[in-house]
């Protein structure tokens, strides 16, 4: 067991705070030194004590005393005639004082497999020695088995009743183990043998103070004082105690003392580091932690604590160095990797950070917030069900913190299991009314639930609860554009609103030095999209036909995990930075230094969008495209990107805050998804019915559009609904949504739902079952559109006057389908039974849609190209850019 023998003072210390704390560890130690007891027959044969004592004597005799000047020869030759045949008789060993100080000797020089041998041949020869049995109670201590200590201390105290050493030890051992009424008897009866020890009165103090007993346990150490006042053991506990009854001006002034005292000690400096931290004084107490590093740099424990500071200051990046020196030491504890990777997750490097979670995890440090944080590091890496365990295990761990209650939600919420996310967020809520993230997730379930009017007032309530939080704020604005019972004028009202707040609260921070003539137009795209998400199919078209000769692009992949989109994003584009870990200051400070002369937004109000970036005006012209189908209401973005189909002329203006720059033909060019199976044959011909289908979000559902449906499909006998979205995976979602479509007169087996699927191809083999693809309204498809054409299936979509209820109108011209498109609801309808009962006209259609796409400005991705970077010039013009 030489991994329990310290080197030096810190070292101990570290070994020491390890066994007390590591559980697991403990139990293997102790294990590993019964296993080894009992393999070695001489501690419990006295007689071979002897036969190695006579062999011993035997040289001495033969060569004399000089034989000893060579140790290890003595040893080799010691060696050899132990494992003769020959045992010269030796009498009975009998033990003597100077033996047991050769075992107190080995104790406190860290030989403890040697203090422990020693001591078990002198009971196996007089069990009733004493001071034996004391100091196995300290090594079994210093081992963390407390209860082992305790019996072997008592057995050392009902030999020698009157050694008050024995009788404090025990009660030390009482003290750790929280038997506080057993610790002050045993410190009072230390008391009764030595009424003037300091040492007693400091034990006294401790159990007292641990009590709660302010006025005795500070009584007890000021009189051990007097009686030893430099005593800077004593000192040292007496400042915990001071602390304890937060006296920390006091505490803090007797610690210095024994720092001064025993200016060379780790513990004490280590002790004032701890209390400076504890009294809010955290730049000294970081000095101090620092000092105690200097002293000891080996010592583990010290390189922690100043790291667990720095955490708790939020000082993320500063952490991480230092605690990887913790954890590089000997005796590293869980805990240890628990802050590295509390360090390392808020710095937002994920999977290292969930490595060092693990780590903490094989090192016996468990608790709920590691667990919460191993729940939020899943979910950012998309592993939904490894969140909810973990998320699962943090409740149990801690029900009363509803936070956990409402982070096991949202991980049921990310892989659409709405009905019990929803139960999840509403106990939250119920057990905390203030709870803001709670009235948050309420919203979104609601949301997704189609019921977007019922989300509206949990985020408002949200918003109160938390005013300062942007994604709650998006959310709330995003909502108003699902719901067919806003009219665009309330939508703009609102989103205008929130952007004049977000400008009084954020002024712009940057200025801008002037274009080098002729230089290339700069140009960024930000988004948290650049990787396998609907956003990739359309920018992918522009990033791969810009003129590299005109133009330079930048491309700020803000997206929380890179896959093989995003590594072929960045081979497209001029320059690639991935900045998800940066702050919006940050973020904008990089844009700013990259001199980016216009900075284009992609997210708009979606998840994970850095409008508070844009907000600080990094570049001289900013624009908003693609992503929201719809105005920020950010003053600080001057452009939005469009086409004259999507934002007539005269139509649309008054509903954005940025000035329109229309594109000639669509505001969209297509890539399709390389998986992509081929055009299956019209599925009504094998089926004897018609499908009608709908793969929006059900966020883009909503009542007004279920009626239409359901006279749709009252007006076309015998043909179904399918509808696929993740929310639909919730059996409960589905039971209520069927319950809607029965009451209105269809059979429960004419509906068809369908949940999220894991590949795209698995995804867009379900239009082999659907002849007309529905339009959602008033907030139109855009991705699943584009799928829906490529994949065979007309679309059919209801026109709007505004650009969330027009797109469909932009992509079905594009493809020469305009007949397709409904101004009303009554001719959405019309259209969609019209075109059920033309079997040959689907069939047609289906069979040339691929072509159609392929020849429609959809996909003709040079010219696209072309358009937008007129467009750009004409921004540049506008904003007063020179530009090449």
């Amino acid at each position: 067991m030489e991994e329990l023998v310290a080197k030096g003072e810190g070292e101990y210390l570290q070994k020491a705070v390890r066994l007390s704390r590591d559980v697991e560890y403990r139990k293997d130690v102790s294990s590993r030194i019964q296993k080894a007891m009992s393999r070695r027959p001489r501690f419990l044969d006295p007689a071979a004590y002897g036969r190695s004592l006579g062999n011993a004597l035997e040289i001495l005799v033969d060569e004399g005393i000089g034989a000893l000047s060579d140790a290890a020869a003595f040893h080799e030759r010691l060696k050899e005639k132990s494992t003769g045949e020959s045992v010269v008789p030796q009498p009975a060993f009998k033990p003597t004082s100077a033996t047991l100080e050769v075992a107190v000797s080995a104790f406190h020089a860290g030989r403890l497999a040697e203090a422990e041998d020693v001591c078990r041949e002198l009971l196996q020869a007089d069990e009733k020695c004493a001071g034996a049995w004391n100091l196995m109670a300290r090594m079994a201590a210093l081992n963390g088995d407390l209860e082992t200590a305790g019996d072997f201390g008592a057995v050392a105290c009902e030999l020698e009743p009157e050694n008050a050493g024995f009788v404090r030890f025990l009660a030390e051992v009482f003290l750790r183990r929280k038997e506080l009424e057993q610790a002050e008897q045993l410190a009072r009866r230390a008391m009764e043998l030595e009424p003037e020890s300091s040492e007693s009165l400091v034990m006294l103090g401790r159990v007292l103070a641990e009590k709660g007993e302010q006025g005795n346990a500070l009584g007890a150490f000021e009189k051990a004082l007097r009686i030893k006042k430099d005593d800077a053991e004593a000192i040292s506990h007496y400042a915990m105690a001071l602390q304890k009854f937060d006296r920390g001006k006091d505490a803090i002034s007797q610690i210095r003392k024994a720092c001064t005292l025993e200016p060379d000690s780790v513990e004490h400096q280590t002790n004032f580091a701890t209390l400076l931290e504890q009294n809010k004084r955290y730049v000294d107490a970081l000095a101090a932690y620092g000092k105690a590093a200097r002293m000891n740099p080996d010592v583990g424990y010290i390189w922690f604590r100043q790291g667990k500071l720095l955490n708790g200051l939020k000082r993320y990046a500063e952490a991480i160095p230092v605690l990887e020196k913790a954890v590089a030491l000997p005796g590293q504890l869980g805990e240890f990797y628990y802050e590295l990777g509390l360090a390392l997750h808020m710095s937002k490097h994920f999977p290292e950070a969930l490595a060092q979670y693990e780590k903490a995890l094989e090192h016996g440090f468990d608790s709920a917030a590691l667990q919460c944080n191993r729940g939020v590091i899943f979910k950012e890496l998309r592993r939904g069900g490894d969140s909810i365990m973990a998320f699962h295990t943090a409740v149990k761990m801690d029900p009363s913190n509803v936070s956990y209650l409402n982070n096991l939600g949202a991980a049921a919420l990310e892989i659409g299991l709405n009905t019990e996310a929803l139960g999840c967020f509403e106990e939250a809520a119920r057990q905390n009314p203030k709870l803001p993230t709670a009235q948050n997730n309420i919203g979104n379930l609601l949301k997704d639930r189609a019921r977007g009017m019922d989300a509206l007032p949990h985020y408002r309530k949200a918003m109160e609860l938390d005013p300062e939080n942007h994604d709650t704020q998006s959310n709330y604005l995003l909502c108003h554009m699902y719901l067919a019972e806003m009219n665009p004028q309330a939508v703009f009202e609102e989103h205008r609103k929130w952007g004049l707040t977000k400008a009084k609260k954020t002024p712009t921070a940057f200025k801008f030095k002037p274009r080098a003539p002729g230089a290339k137009l700069r140009v960024g795209f930000l988004s948290a999209d650049l990787c396998h998400h609907p956003v990739a199919h359309f920018i992918e078209p522009l990033f791969r036909e810009y003129d590299k000769e005109r133009f330079e692009f930048i491309a700020y992949g803000d997206q929380r995990k890179s896959d093989d989109f995003s590594a072929r994003f960045a081979t497209q584009v001029d320059l690639w930075r991935e900045t998800c870990s940066l702050t919006d200051q940050a973020l904008a400070k990089k844009i700013h230094e990259d001199r980016v002369d216009i900075l284009f937004e992609l997210s708009g109000h979606t998840a994970y969008n850095r409008l508070g970036a844009l907000a600080l005006k990094p570049a001289p012209l900013q624009a908003s495209y693609l992503g929201y189908p719809g105005t920020t209401g950010l003053p600080a973005i001057d452009f939005r990107m469009t086409d004259t189909l999507v934002d007539p002329a005269g139509m649309t203006e008054k509903y954005h805050t940025e000035r329109l720059i229309r594109l000639p033909r669509c505001a969209w060019c297509y890539e399709p998804d390389a998986v992509a199976p081929p055009v299956g044959p019209l599925p009504a011909l094998r089926n004897g019915y018609i499908t009608f289908g709908c793969f929006n979000n059900m966020a883009k559902l909503n009542p007004a559009l279920f009626e239409m449906w359901a006279e749709i499909l009252l007006q076309v006998p015998g043909s179904h609904l399918r509808l696929k979205a993740r929310t639909l995976t919730d059996e409960g979602v589905r039971n209520e949504l069927k319950d809607y479509f029965t009451a209105k007169g269809i059979a429960a087996e004419r509906l068809d739902f369908f949940g999220h699927t894991r590949k795209i191809h698995e995804h867009l083999d379900h239009y082999h079952q659907v002849d007309i693809a529905l339009d959602s309204y008033p907030y139109h498809g855009t991705t699943t559109t584009c799928e829906a054409l490529w994949m065979g299936c007309p679309v059919v979509t209801r026109a709007g006057a505004a650009h969330v209820s027009r797109v469909g109108v932009s992509l079905l011209t594009a493809v020469g389908l305009e007949e397709f498109i409904g101004e009303t609801g009554d001719a959405y309808i019309a259209k969609a039974v019209a075109l059920a009962g033309d079997t040959g006209r689907l069939e047609g259609l289906r069979s040339g849609m691929r072509e159609r796409l392929q020849a429609s400005p959809l996909m003709d991705q040079k010219s696209f190209a072309r358009e937008f970077e007129a467009a750009l010039l004409e921004m540049a013009r506008l904003g007063g850019l020179a530009a090449k």
